[in-house]
């Protein structure tokens, strides 16, 4: 992934198309592309700044606002499903997938236990002898 340009490189940019050079002009002797030039003049001219926008990041969880109704139902009702929690959304005029759903609650620290009164069930060919 690339990385944006230096703020002195858009500085010499935009101070060369103040001192009268074209484009193409500033293009070839700052070493980027025409594209570029032209990108950073018109933030220059929209902002009065040519430094970068933020670049990557952190992108937060879509569900976040209704993270307090979440936790309730879970809470109150631990095995609930995923597709359940889809329906409950949905309800609400959230729509979402169940994917989205399931990295949340993981995010929340959710995880789904099997019942503790459940044993594991032995393989057919282990049978003990007579």
């Amino acid at each position: 992934m690339g990385k944006p340009h230096s703020e002195d490189l858009r500085r010499s940019v935009v101070q060369g198309i103040e001192s009268g050079m074209t484009y193409e002009e500033v293009a070839e002797s700052c070493g980027v592309s025409v594209s570029s030039v032209s990108r950073f003049m018109t933030r220059w001219r929209r902002t009065g700044n040519v430094s970068a926008e933020k670049f990557g990041g952190y992108k937060g969880y879509a569900l976040e606002p209704y993270k307090n109704w979440i936790v309730r139902w879970v809470t109150a009702q631990p095995d609930l499903t995923l597709s359940e929690l889809e329906g409950r959304l949905a309800e609400h005029g959230v729509v979402v997938s169940q994917t989205a759903i399931f990295r949340f609650l993981r995010h929340l620290g959710f995880t789904f236990k099997k019942k503790p009164a459940r044993s594991r069930t032995r393989s057919a060919r282990r049978r003990r002898g007579a």
